[in-house]
């Protein structure tokens, strides 16, 4: 009978080293090819909530507040955009005559919203927390997290410890107070932690010079929900990409709670203008801070 012909044992350990290699090669490329996807996801959502501003601004002559605190509201900026980016249904779910920890907004509060949502982060996959630090009632423990925070600037988040200087008007990176609630609307950026919100007519440094929106790390800041009244804005008296997370415990804010993301090298921002741009991690200091700001007069240049 005939022999039966086969591998050797080394010629299949070839084989199987030069599939080995190939799959090596193809294995970043393949993974750049998604980042890229997830990236342009990324910027596709800044420039839907852009939008919502100018369509919101449109609409009311003023952009929405960023979150109220002190005054008793349940609207934040992400409730009040949400007709504008085709999310009317979830709008509708909302009581706004109740605080934002009523039962009757549970299903509001808890309900996906994907423009909210960076896919880049591996925490998407659970858009919705549940170890929100309450802060005496103002946030809802458990609601939907968010990827795209509005811009206060350099705004004071009660301590700078990465800003030179005393605090005060002429500290670039740190002006205003108490994240622009206490003496009420102080914010120094295009938003504020004060219920009340500002006209694309206030923003004397230009629209396309002004930060409006950003990305951030959901799980490295207690704080950080759609619907939160402390606090879905955020400062640059952060360095960009500082990957410092609270842990889950209150107390390091003003550290933690900062413009990051996943993407490799950078974040992406949403200018006033809607245009969004990519800001590397080692964006000038001086520039990021001056970018915050509605009405500095400083001589910027966007990334």
């Amino acid at each position: 009978m005939p022999r039966r012909r086969a591998f050797t044992l080394v010629e299949l350990l070839v084989v199987i080293a030069i599939i080995g290699v190939l799959v090596a090669l193809l294995l970043p490329a393949v993974q750049s090819a998604r980042e890229s996807a997830r990236r342009m996801h990324c910027v596709n959502n800044l420039k839907q909530l852009g939008l919502a501003m100018h369509a919101y601004h449109d609409v009311h002559e003023v952009l929405p507040f960023a979150c109220g605190y002190y005054i008793a509201q349940t609207g934040t900026f992400a409730s009040a955009l949400l007709p504008h980016i085709e999310q009317q249904n979830v709008f509708d779910l909302f009581n706004f005559d109740q605080d934002v920890t009523h039962p009757d907004n549970l299903n509001a509060i808890t309900t996906v919203v994907s423009t909210f949502v960076c896919p880049t982060d591996e925490g998407s996959n659970r858009p919705i927390r549940d170890d929100i630090f309450p802060d005496g009632g103002h946030n809802p423990r458990r609601a939907h997290s968010l990827w795209y925070p509005v811009s206060m600037g350099p705004t004071h988040p009660d301590s700078c410890p990465y800003c030179p200087g005393r605090a005060g008007l002429d500290n670039y990176c740190c002006q205003g107070n108490n994240l622009g609630t206490n003496p009420p609307n102080n914010s120094v950026g295009m938003f504020g932690r004060w219920p009340k919100g500002k006209t694309f007519a206030e923003i004397v440094d230009g629209l396309s010079n002004t930060l409006m929106l950003g990305e951030t790390i959901p799980i490295h800041c207690i704080f950080n929900g759609a619907y939160n009244q402390n606090y879905p804005v955020l400062p640059t008296t952060i360095p960009l990409n500082t990957m410092e997370s609270d842990e889950g415990v209150r107390g390091t804010w003003f550290r933690t709670c900062g413009f990051k993301s996943m993407h490799p090298g950078g974040a992406n921002f949403c200018m006033g203008d809607g245009s969004v741009h990519f800001f590397p991690t080692e964006i000038d200091f001086r520039l990021y801070n001056n970018l915050g700001t509605r009405e500095g007069g400083e001589a910027v240049s966007v990334p």
